[in-house]
């Protein structure tokens, strides 16, 4: 059997350093320097550039929300302070609803009170005017009542 190592073919194919590796070599310097220059650097400038413009349109943004969260607070705190001023004005009301109430109840109560005592007067005329008028009247009619019996009981005088 024969060696593989002995063979002179397969040493040359192992290292094979000619003119066409440096061409290569040559070739992708001369290409990746062109992408360099051609399509690196103007992406690079533009992601630089992009960057920047979205840092200040990120910065505005930040310095809105934080405007906006300050007006959202500042409605907030005058929203409460002008539901606290409804609540006290609300209760006012309603006391002077209650105070208005009372005075024209008591003034009703009195306006009646007085509509009262002089129909309590009146009553008290008429009873005294009843009890001065009412003996005469007891007796005439008494007389007249007997008068009838005695014309039914057959009576007459």
């Amino acid at each position: 059997m024969v060696e593989a190592a002995a063979t002179p073919v397969l040493k040359a194919a192992l290292i094979d350093l000619d003119a066409t590796y440096l061409i290569q070599l040559g070739l992708f310097l001369v290409l990746f320097l062109l992408l360099r220059r051609f399509f690196f650097m103007p992406y690079a400038d533009l992601l630089r550039r992009r960057d920047s413009a979205t840092l200040g349109l990120r910065t505005r943004g930040k310095e809105q929300l934080r405007r906006a969260l300050d007006l959202e607070a500042q409605a907030d705190e005058r929203l409460a302070r002008t539901r606290q001023e409804a609540v006290a004005q609300r209760r006012r009301l309603a006391e002077e609803g209650l105070r208005i109430r009372d005075e024209v109840v008591a003034r009703e109560r009195a306006a009646m009170q007085e509509r009262l005592d002089n129909a309590m007067g009146e009553l008290d005329a008429e009873k005294a005017r009843f009890r001065t008028a009412a003996p005469a009247a007891v007796s005439s009619l008494a007389g007249m009542i007997q008068t009838q019996v005695d014309v039914v009981e057959g009576k007459a005088q």
